[in-house]
């Protein structure tokens, strides 16, 4: 095999492998595709949101009951 075929097969190679992705990368980069990650990201947001605040509130309701323990 020459290079010239070599590379001619490459590139028959390339374009058949873009020819494959590019609907993939047409649909992740639709308007309806960045609503849904927005939605999911804000999803995920405020679901770490409440964690954080349900933990924060958990702990500050357990060091008022051991500081009322002591007294």
């Amino acid at each position: 095999m020459n290079e010239n075929s070599s590379l001619r097969y490459l590139g028959e190679a390339y374009d058949a492998v873009c020819l494959s992705v590019e609907p993939f990368w047409a649909a992740l980069g639709s308007d309806t595709a960045v609503q849904t990650y927005t939605l999911l990201a804000a999803a995920a947001f405020t679901a770490y949101g409440l964690t954080v605040v349900s933990r924060t509130l958990r702990g500050a309701a357990l060091a008022i009951k051991e500081s009322a323990r002591h007294f």
